[in-house]
Order: structure tokens, then sequence, then C-alpha cells
């Protein structure tokens, strides 16, 4: 009989206060199954216990609202506030990329480098690298052995021990060869000087 007397309780309490129950916050609170029944028990069985436990609830849930609205309005703020420095910067400090090569032209520096990037030399062999008549002639006269090891080693970035996997040596055999290979070029560039 107790029992159908809080439920009585329950139902005048939905019914008295249904604009309180229409809050967006409160209804978000009661949504939650746990909070819910916090909210039946504190109404049928009034001690301070129930209530103290569905204000504590209700603290927690609250807290957690207020410091996520927070941190969205902070995240928020900064974004605008990085956006209009940038902006700023930019109309500040105009990329030199970004201007016109000409006066009369609408290509930028930005576009020529990324023409340029595609011709990009992308040869295997090191003397369509060298530019320097004297070196030219000094890696010409090495081994195509040796013109491979440096080619792999330089051009390609390769460690001794790689180089001796892709070309089936040791890794001491490869080194041996480029050092060989630098100190001969060495020589005769020193005596072309």
């Amino acid at each position: 009989m107790e029992n159908q007397k809080s439920c009585c309780k329950f139902l005048e309490f939905i019914k008295e206060n249904k604009k309180f129950l229409s809050n967006p916050i409160i209804k978000s609170f009661l949504s939650t199954r746990k909070h819910f029944e916090l909210f039946k028990q504190s109404i049928c069985h009034p001690t301070p216990q129930n209530q103290e436990l569905l204000d504590q609830a209700f603290r927690e849930f609250y807290f957690r609202i207020r410091f996520t609205a927070y941190v969205s309005k902070t995240l928020h703020y900064h974004g605008v506030n990085m956006d209009k420095k940038i902006r700023q910067d930019l109309y500040r400090f105009p990329a030199m990329l970004d201007e016109p090569v000409k006066d009369d032209t609408e290509l930028t520096y930005k576009d020529l480098a990324a023409i340029e990037e595609d011709f990009e030399l992308k040869s295997d062999n090191i003397l369509d690298y060298v530019t320097d008549p004297a070196l030219y002639k000094a890696i010409q006269s090495l081994t195509p052995n040796q013109r491979d090891i440096l080619s792999l080693s330089y051009i390609k970035g390769l460690t001794d021990s790689e180089i001796g996997t892709f070309l089936g040596k040791s890794q001491q055999a490869v080194s041996k060869a480029r050092k060989k290979a630098l100190s001969k070029m060495r020589k005769l560039l020193r005596k072309d000087d």
C-alpha cells in the first residue's frame, strides 16, 4: 500500500511540474536510467539520503555539461583567433612563392617550382648528375662496378650493406670498392689541379 502511495506521489509530481521537467537539462539528466531511478526514489521516499544522492548525481552531470561547454567555447575562440592571426600574417607578409613571375602573367614562382619538379633528373647513371668537367672525367675513369656503387651510395642513399645485398656482394667488398673509387678520383682531381 505504501508503494502505491509513493507511486501516486511520483505521478502527481510529474503532472504538477511539467514545465520543470520539460527543461532540456532536466530532460537530458532524466534520460539516463540511473538518474531517473534516483529521481523517482527521492520523490517516492523523500529521505535526506535519497535527496543527497540525487543532488550529487545532478551536480556531477551539470559539471560535465558546463565543463564541456567551456572547453568547446575555448576551442572555438582559439580557432577563430588563430585563423585571424594566420590571415593577418598572410596579408602582412605575403609568401614570395605566391607572387607572379612577371607583372603581366598569372604564373607564380610556386607554379614554376612545380613545373621544374616534373623535369627532375631520374637517372641511375652517376655521370648524368655531374656538371664539373674534372669530376666527370674522374668518374669516367672508374670501373662500371665502382660507378654503380657510387651511384647507389650517393644518389640513391643506400648503405654499404644494402648495396651489398642489391649487388650480391659482401658489405666489406662494397666498402672497399667505394673507398678505392674515391681514392682514385681524389688522386686524379689533385693531379688536374
